[in-house]
């Protein structure tokens, strides 16, 4: 059974290999369009690499509406939970 934590630090892993952004900046309340900035196309490989990892299907959209790390945590460990 994976934490909150522990999948909050692999997306943090996983934000920092596919978009090359530091790992102090990726903080619960940073969020994708403004402090991350993430371009839609490490956006989709962040998707990918998310339902590959945990075997899970999330909602892109959902995701990009959340925007707040925190919140993308939040619901990527509730579908883990959920799987």
């Amino acid at each position: 059974e994976l934490t909150r934590e522990e999948v909050g630090k692999r997306l943090a892993a996983l934000i920092n290999e596919i978009a090359k952004i530091p790992l102090e900046q990726i903080t619960e309340t940073a969020t994708v369009d403004e402090e991350l900035q993430m371009q839609s196309v490490a956006f989709v490989e962040l998707q990918v690499a998310i339902e590959e990892e945990y075997n899970i299907q999330i909602d892109p959209i959902q995701v990009v509406e959340l925007n707040e790390f925190g919140a993308i945590v939040d619901y990527v460990h509730r579908c883990i939970l959920n799987g």
